[in-house]
């Protein structure tokens, strides 16, 4: 290893604010695969054939929860999957951002000019984690293996 990595200015504060959200978004993005999962047994399998991304994943929590044949179930979730591709589209902002110097000198990334603070990443991440809460608990309650929700047919 060469250390070359080294030669981007570094910020701890802000790196790991990175991190953390990173880690945040992740979490979500496997609750909303295995919510995924648990409506299409084998779904997870096409994940790295079909290099689903986020927004793709989305798409498809988006369809299966508007499949469910259970009415009142299928109005509680439909929100849930809504905020999960709200936040797939946040997230590319972050992951997708050009990098920049903010006014004060710091070496920060942007999104449409609009600069990542780490207080602006922290929101995210908090929005990452508030958007998994109801996904992770449909996994152990409505969810739960052996899933028997009904979907209407395509």
């Amino acid at each position: 290893m060469n250390n070359d990595r080294l030669r981007i200015p570094q910020d701890h504060d802000y790196f790991y604010a990175i991190g953390l959200a990173t880690v945040a978004f992740a979490r979500l993005e496997w609750d909303a695969v295995w919510c995924c999962q648990r409506l299409e047994n084998g779904y997870i399998n096409t994940i790295e054939p079909r290099r689903k991304t986020a927004g793709k994943i989305a798409e498809d929590l988006e369809r299966l929860f508007s499949r469910i044949a259970d009415i009142n179930l299928r109005s509680k979730v439909v929100p849930f999957a809504a905020e999960f591709s709200a936040v797939a589209q946040e997230r590319n902002g972050l992951v997708h951002g050009k990098p920049g110097t903010a006014p004060n000198g710091d070496q920060r990334l942007f999104r449409h000019g609009t600069e990542w603070t780490i207080d602006k990443i922290n929101e995210f991440s908090d929005r990452c984690v508030k958007a998994g809460a109801p996904l992770n608990a449909l996994l152990y309650d409505e969810f739960k293996e052996p899933c028997s929700i009904a979907l209407h047919s395509v």
